[in-house]
């Protein structure tokens, strides 16, 4: 059985709830460049129909813009969810200081060393 400890899960949680919100900062900055550049192509598509240039290459415009929207779509979609897993992860960090905290400070302030884990566990 693998032993995870009060610290070792506090930092575990801490450094994946900063990864993901990094992570999800850089989600958020290709999605607006992806937008940014669907919006180029979209008026260079219009700027192509008023130069009445053939609707096949008008058309692939159209679409590539559009298909770049979608992306935006789905970029904003994962975002939001690296929001909802850095929440779950302070969540947990702050359900762990909660619970065991208090056990954490004690444990700290004494003055003798503390016995192996198994001598802590209930049966």
């Amino acid at each position: 059985m693998t032993t995870l400890t009060y610290r070792e899960l506090r930092a575990m949680v801490q450094a994946e709830a900063k990864g993901v919100t990094h992570d999800g900062e850089a989600i958020r900055a290709l999605e607006r460049r992806a937008r940014s550049n669907a919006e180029t192509v979209a008026r260079a598509a219009d700027a192509l129909a008023g130069m009445e240039v053939d609707s096949q290459t008008t058309g692939e415009a159209k679409d590539t813009a559009r298909i770049m929207n979608g992306l935006t779509t789905s970029a904003l979609a994962a975002a939001s969810a690296t929001d909802n897993v850095a929440a779950a992860a302070r969540a947990v960090d702050a359900q762990a200081q909660k619970s065991h905290g208090g056990i954490n400070e004690q444990a700290g302030a004494m003055n003798v060393r503390m016995a192996k884990s198994a001598f802590y566990e209930q049966e």
